[in-house]
């Protein structure tokens, strides 16, 4: 018990960290990265959690850009936030109402998105910061895009863009 106690206790500071941000998408920087305006006219440069999209320069990354540009820019968002990266940039699962669904909340997950349509890989790297959950799904949605040979998949060889920065 005392064990479970301590453990519950040195999760609090983490817990402070997560932020919600709720705001319309202003600008699409890349295919896993928006800028959120509030209605308090704060600017928040948000990361797409779970995924990374190309890089500009590598194939597939303007078509990434715009496939998140579609599917978030103007539109109004969710964005739940837990941590920062090293660039200042929090770090969130960005939801948007679907075009399809007027009554729905915002209920389409704009990261979970782009892998199913080839335009990002899952990161991998950082899927401990995800849930259970959420690791399924984009791990699930991944490996049926390149079974489908969607976006960036229909090459064999495309470039993770981790990789691709090393270059």
């Amino acid at each position: 018990m005392f064990r479970f106690l301590i453990a519950i206790l040195a999760l609090l500071p983490l817990a402070g960290l997560a932020e919600t941000i709720t705001g319309k998408v202003v600008h699409v920087a890349d295919g896993d990265t928006v800028t959120i305006l509030t209605s308090q006219k704060q600017q928040h440069r948000v990361r797409i959690a779970g995924i990374d999209a190309p890089e500009s320069a590598q194939p597939f990354g303007n078509r990434s850009k715009q496939s998140l540009a579609s599917m978030a820019h103007g539109k109004e968002a969710f964005a739940d936030c837990p941590k920062i990266d090293r660039y200042g940039r929090k770090v969130c699962k960005v939801w948007v109402q679907p075009e399809d669904c007027p009554q729905c909340g915002k209920t389409r997950d704009v990261g979970l998105e782009q892998i199913s349509a080839g335009l990002a890989w899952w990161y991998r790297a950082y899927a401990k910061d995800q849930s259970a959950e959420d690791r399924g799904r984009y791990e699930s949605e991944e490996d049926e895009a390149r079974l489908r040979k969607r976006g960036l998949w229909v090459e064999n060889s495309s470039v993770p863009p981790w990789e691709w920065r090393k270059k």
